[in-house]
């Protein structure tokens, strides 16, 4: 076989490869991952190309300034507002048996439960209440009965959504209406 024969069979295997790497970390987490649960607020938004889905809020989404190591406060002069910065959210769990933000650091932590995330940047540190981060948790897909049903039961009861954790990976797994 020459040469020539060889490169279709390399350009269809490449994309194949990209997309088995990105497929593994959240696999991994889901199979081998902590289970924890973090309170949430629903609401039910429908996407045309998407279909039904649960948008969520998170109350570990809204961090307290005093939360925050002082290395992540002192990047806040040197970067403009809006821009987000990686950042190790170490949780705890509570006497409910949830989970809740411990503190906000920029190095991994070598043990315990951690999320990855993404700080955004306050315009004004010194008069900002809470400080949001973003998970990459924020849509629970479900058929559109199931997303009206959870959407109707979560305005009347709590919701709670179950996810695997991982090295600061996570995965939602499950949204239980309590």
């Amino acid at each position: 076989m020459n040469k020539s024969s060889f490169r279709p069979l390399i350009v269809f295997t490449i994309p194949v490869l990209i997309l088995l790497v990105l497929a593994i970390p959240p696999v991994w987490t889901t199979m081998t991952g902590d289970e924890i649960k973090i309170k949430t607020a629903p609401v039910d938004p429908t996407d045309l190309f998407r279909g039904s889905y649960v948008a969520l809020d998170y109350e570990i989404e809204s961090v307290k300034p005093s939360q925050l190591e002082d290395s992540i406060k002192s990047e806040f002069k040197t970067r403009n507002m809006g821009d987000y910065k990686k950042v190790y959210v170490r949780l705890k769990q509570n006497t409910d048996g949830l989970y809740d933000v411990d503190s906000v650091t920029k190095d991994k932590p070598s043990k315990g439960i951690y999320l990855k995330g993404e700080l955004e940047i306050p315009y004004d540190l010194q008069n900002v209440t809470t400080v949001h981060i973003r998970y990459g948790l924020d849509n629970y897909f479900a058929s559109e009965e199931k997303a009206k049903e959870m959407e109707t039961d979560a305005l009347a009861n709590p919701s709670v959504a179950v996810v695997k954790v991982r090295n600061g990976n996570v995965v939602l797994s499950d949204i239980v209406i309590e």
